[in-house]
């Protein structure tokens, strides 16, 4: 196992981040320590062959990369050690999201609720701002609901490493189906539902892209956690994936471009949308809205 490390202009930062969502990048990710330090590319790989390659390869797309990058030799140990400082546990209300290892140290209040999770190679660490403005999302549309989500249903459009779907389970959602076009996506959902000791039945996970799975399936609310520009490709698609009444959760989308997204739903759903609330955490935003 090897690690490249190599300073990058903060411009660079959101850019970088945004391909990684859109293009399934989980060996790649972005460090910034503090505000007097600049902004860090790292990339874990198999080889120093492939970390040069793929350096590469990213620089064709974003060419004001600097030339060249540090790769340097890690063993396993410092690889785990490595992975687990980007990951942090978080809660909302009474739902507490903490990563695997945390499982033995972490102390969950009475009565709350809590997933644990593994990312693995799947793209979706749980504690990204677009993963959290949809978690609360979907815990203030059960508060809607008095608690009782037990017949509503739930799609989880683009699941990664399925900690929203599981988040359904664990707080009584009905029948919830998680889709990715990443196969890795697929099997870290599974296998983090039964470390959690989560069945399956009502639970779905399959391999497949928005247009398929969702050509003949509605939900009473769907939450996409995909970047803005696919988003805004398969409107269509998840505005018609909403049963009436119910709600179309939108994350993944960088703050300043939220207008022109919401501009482009609204128009898209022409009278079938009745409202559309936006939220923003740091650089990041969400859009939700109540279809007819």
């Amino acid at each position: 196992m090897v690690i490249l490390k190599t300073p990058i202009k903060d411009s660079l930062s959101i850019p970088l981040e945004e391909y990684f969502c859109e293009n399934n990048c989980p060996t790649w990710g972005i460090e910034k320590i503090n505000d007097r330090t600049p902004s860090e590319l790292f990339g874990y790989f198999d080889s120093p062959e492939d970390a040069q390659r793929e350096y590469c390869s990213l620089r064709g797309s974003f060419p004001e990369l600097p030339q060249n990058a540090a790769i340097s030799q890690i063993n396993e140990c410092d690889w785990k050690n490595e992975y687990k400082k980007f990951l942090t546990s978080w809660s909302f209300e009474n739902l507490h999201w903490v990563p695997a290892w945390m499982k033995d140290s972490y102390k969950v209040p009475e009565g709350h609720k809590v997933l644990y999770f593994d990312a693995g190679l799947a793209f979706g660490t749980g504690d990204h701002p677009t993963t959290r403005l949809c978690a609360m999302s979907m815990m203030s549309f059960m508060d809607e609901r008095g608690g009782d989500v037990s017949n509503v249903s739930l799609i989880d459009a683009g699941c990664g490493s399925g900690i929203l779907a599981l988040s359904a389970k664990l707080l009584g959602f009905g029948d919830i189906y998680g889709f990715d076009r990443d196969e890795e996506a697929v099997r870290v959902s599974v296998e983090n539902a039964a470390f959690n000791g989560i069945p399956l039945d009502g639970l779905k996970f399959e391999h497949a892209g928005i247009e398929s799975a969702l050509a003949e399936r509605k939900a009473d609310i769907v939450l996409a956690n995909i970047i803005s520009d696919v988003l805004c490709i398969y409107a269509d698609n998840l505005l018609n994936s909403v049963k009436s009444g119910g709600h179309l959760v939108l994350s993944g989308i960088l703050a300043e471009e939220n207008p022109k997204v919401r501009e482009f739903f609204l128009k898209r759903g022409g009278g079938k949308i009745v409202s559309c609330e936006s939220a923003v955490m740091g650089d990041w935003s969400r859009l939700e809205m109540k279809i007819k």
